[in-house]
């Protein structure tokens, strides 16, 4: 059984976003109207996962605004995946404790 493999890309929801994006990752890494599994056409940011990662930490620092995808192999289709860092830096949910009676 081989490793899976992804690509992984980002599409700024805003010009600042862009513009940071632009700062970090090469323009021949930039696609503009690639079809995404939904198909709907997108521009995207082609970048390494740790890049997406250290951005998706500071976003609210830089005021950045993304959505992240990405692709299994290089046949794969691209779909949105911006969910699975949702919970990420936002701290954890509290467990509930439930009242126990001391004796």
């Amino acid at each position: 059984m081989s490793k899976r493999t992804y690509e992984w890309f980002l599409e700024p929801k805003d010009s600042h976003t862009n513009e940071v994006f632009s700062r970090n990752v090469d323009e021949e890494n930039f696609s503009s109207d690639v079809v995404c599994a939904d198909g709907k056409r997108r521009n995207l940011w082609q970048c390494p996962w740790g890049l997406i990662f250290m951005l998706w930490r500071s976003r609210s620092n830089l005021k950045i605004r993304f959505r992240i995808f990405n692709r299994e192999g290089d046949n794969g289709k691209i779909r949105d995946c911006t969910l699975l860092l949702k919970n990420e830096g936002g701290g954890r949910k509290k467990l509930k404790r439930k009242n126990h009676v001391r004796l």
